[in-house]
C-alpha cells in the first residue's frame, strides 16, 4: 500500500470521528508540553534517573550507567547502590527511589500551554490515552474532560470523559510506579490485567503513538500480541498503528518501519497535532453534511408521496439506487426504509385487487428479487429479511403456470432466482422451515 501523509491523517481523523482513536503517550509528550528550549522542566526517563541519582549523592554516569543496560536494569542498579550507600534493605531503597521520582515529576503546564493543548486534544477526542509517564500533565491539560487511572484500575471511564491510564503508575501513588526489573517481571504474569488488556485495546483501536520510542518491552509485547496473536480477528472498524517521530528535518512522506508500524515525522508534536486537528475539522464538516443528507433522505422515506411509492415499483433503476444506498447506510436508513417498504407492499397488493391483474404479482416478485440480489444477506437488517421472507411466502401462492396464477411472475422467478446469493437462499430456507412458510419453501425448491 502506498502511503501518503494525507491518507494517514485522514485515517486518523476517521478513527476520531468513529470513536476508537487511542493515544499512546510517552515522555516526549510531557517534554513537548513543558519544555520551551530555554527551561527544560520535563525529563526523559534516563534524565529522570540521572537527576534522582544526584539526590542520593550518586554519580549516575560513573557509578550506575554503562552501555547496553535497559532503564529498568539501571534503576535496579541504582536501588542497589542506594541500599549499599545508606545501609538499608533493597526494598526500602526501591521505595525511596519511587518517592523521589514522584517528587521530581511534579510538573504542571501554565495557562497558555493548557489552553493550546486542551484545544488540540479536545478536537482529537481520543477514546482513551495510555501513558508510561508518572506525571499528571495530561490530566492538567484535560481538566474536566479526563479521569486519571492508575495501574490498579480498569481502563474504563464515565461517558464523556477520556480515561488517562498510567501504565507504569502515577506520582500521586509512588508505590504504583513501575521502574525496576522486579516491577516489570510482575507485568508478565499470565493473568495480569495490563498484560491482557493492552493488546486488546490496541487491536480494537487506531493507536496514535506520541512521544514514545517503543523501547518498553511491555508495550512491544502488547503491539506484537495485537498484530500476531489476534491477527485472525476481523475488524469492523478502522484500526492501525501510527507513530509520530520528532525530527529536525522531518520526512514529509510517511513510511512503514520494520514492525509494520506507520511512521509519520514532524518537527514538533504540537505542529503535528495542529495539522491533524485541521484534517479532523474538515472531515467533521464533511460527515455533518453527509449526516444531514441521510437525515433528509430518511424523512423522505418516512413521508413519501404516492408518486414516490409508484416510482419505486415501476422504475427499476430508481429502485436499485435506493436499495444500494440502503446497503451502504443501513444503520441510518433502515427505520425509514421499513416504513417506505410497507407502503410499497400495500400499493402492490392494491394493484393486485382487480380481476386479472396478474402483472402486480410479477411486480411484487421483481421487487423482492432486486432486494435479495442487490443486498448482502449478512449485511441486511434482520427486520428487512423477515419482511421480504413473509411477503414472498404470501405472494408465492400466486406464482405459477396454473389457472389463477401469474405466469409472468413464475417466468420472472425462474429466470432470476439463480442470481440470488447462496447465503440469502440458505437464510430464506431457514426462515421458511422455522415459520412453516409453505409457499416460500415451494419457491426455493431446487435452489
Amino acid at each position: 500500500m502506498k502511503l501518503t501523509r494525507t491518507k494517514v491523517l485522514e485515517d486518523l481523523a476517521s478513527s476520531s470521528i468513529f470513536g476508537n482513536l487511542g493515544i499512546f503517550a510517552g515522555a516526549g509528550v510531557s517534554m513537548a508540553i513543558m519544555n520551551d528550549g530555554w527551561d527544560n522542566i520535563a525529563l526523559s526517563w534516563g534524565q529522570l534517573l540521572e537527576k534522582a541519582s544526584l539526590k542520593f549523592d550518586i554519580d549516575f554516569n560513573s557509578e550506575i550507567s554503562s552501555f547496553g543496560f535497559s532503564y529498568p536494569e539501571l534503576a535496579t542498579k541504582l536501588c542497589k547502590k542506594i541500599a549499599e550507600k545508606e545501609n538499608i534493605k533493597y526494598e526500602t531503597a526501591v521505595s525511596k527511589l519511587k518517592e523521589k521520582l514522584a517528587e521530581l515529576t511534579s510538573w504542571y503546564p501554565d495557562k497558555e500551554k493548557r489552553e493550546l493543548y486542551y484545544e488540540l486534544f479536545d478536537t482529537l477526542n481520543p477514546s482513551w490515552i495510555i501513558t508510561t509517564n508518572y506525571d499528571l500533565i495530561l490530566e492538567t491539560i484535560l481538566t474536566g474532560r479526563s479521569i486519571s487511572l492508575g495501574p490498579d484500575n480498569q481502563l474504563i471511564a464515565p461517558k464523556g470523559f477520556i480515561p488517562v491510564y498510567h501504565l507504569h503508575g502515577t506520582r500521586t501513588n509512588p508505590s504504583s510506579i513501575i521502574i525496576t526489573q522486579e516491577d516489570y517481571i510482575s507485568l508478565f504474569r499470565p493473568n495480569e490485567y495490563r498484560h491482557i488488556k493492552l493488546p486488546l485495546t490496541i487491536k480494537e483501536s487506531t493507536t496514535l503513538i506520541l512521544g514514545y520510542g517503543l523501547g518498553d518491552i511491555n508495550v512491544l509485547t502488547a503491539l506484537d500480541w495485537s498484530k500476531n496473536v489476534y491477527e485472525n480477528q476481523k475488524a469492523n472498524h478502522p484500526d492501525s498503528l501510527v507513530q509520530v517521530l520528532r525530527k529536525e528535518k522531518p520526512n514529509p512522506i510517511p513510511y512503514f518501519d520494520n514492525n509494520n508500524i506507520v511512521i509519520i515525522e514532524t518537527n514538533e508534536i504540537s505542529s503535528f497535532l495542529a495539522e491533524l486537528k485541521g484534517v479532523i475539522i474538515k472531515k467533521q464538516n464533511e460527515e455533518a453534511e453527509k449526516a444531514k443528507s441521510l437525515k433528509d433522505f430518511e424523512k423522505y422515506l418516512k413521508n413519501p408521496e404516492i408518486s414516490d411509492i409508484e416510482k419505486f415499483i415501476d422504475d427499476e433503476k430508481y429502485r436499485i439506487e435506493i436499495i444500494e444506498v440502503l446497503s451502504d447506510f443501513k444503520d441510518y436508513l433502515i427505520s425509514g426504509f421499513l416504513e417506505f417498504f410497507s407502503k410499497v407492499i400495500e400499493k402492490l397488493w392494491e394493484r393486485a385487487q382487480p380481476n386479472g391483474a396478474f402483472y402486480a404479482y410479477a411486480q411484487q416478485v421483481k421487487v423482492y428479487l432486486d432486494i435479495l440480489i442487490k443486498s448482502n444477506i449478512n449485511n441486511m437488517p434482520p427486520a428487512l429479511i423477515e419482511m421480504v421472507a413473509y411477503n414472498m411466502n404470501h405472494v408465492g401462492s400466486y406464482v405459477g403456470l396454473g389457472y389463477g396464477e401469474s405466469h409472468d411472475a413464475y417466468r420472472l422467478w425462474e429466470r432470476l432466482k439463480s442470481d440470488i446469493p447462496k447465503d440469502s437462499i440458505k437464510e430464506l430456507r431457514n426462515i421458511a422451515f422455522s415459520h412453516n412458510f409453505y409457499e416460500l419453501k415451494k419457491l426455493l425448491t431446487g435452489l
